[in-house]
């Protein structure tokens, strides 16, 4: 797979054809669970993981690209950029949400109260 590949799927995905989704699933999903796996601490994997999160960042990319809301999407860096963002938010969120005061302020263990 060339970068040239990467920019005539875009070019695809924004024309609307969905089947331009999978090539760029197989090349980047990898890549976007290690970079979920470098943000999201241990203790945080309980209730998701770093595949979790890269599925989400995923999804919403290609949500976003269906709605038209990346018109300057061109290539593989602007690419690797969006998706960058959206799996850093999403681990960001998910970090916030299982950090949350009503879950505990990150002090709740996975462990049962009754063990």
């Amino acid at each position: 797979m060339d970068d040239a590949s990467v920019s005539v799927w875009l070019d695809r995905l924004k024309a609307g054809d969905r089947a331009a989704v999978q090539p760029l699933w197989e090349r980047y999903f990898d890549r976007l669970v290690r970079l979920a796996k470098g943000r999201l601490a241990t203790r945080l994997r309980r209730a998701a993981d770093e595949e979790d999160v890269a599925l989400s960042a995923f999804d919403s990319f290609c949500r976003a690209a269906d709605a038209g809301r990346f018109p300057r999407l061109d290539d593989r860096d602007d690419l690797w950029a969006v998706l960058v963002c959206l799996t850093e938010r999403k681990a960001n969120a998910l970090a916030d949400r299982e950090g949350a005061l009503k879950r505990g302020g990150g002090a709740v263990r996975g462990d049962s109260v009754f063990a």
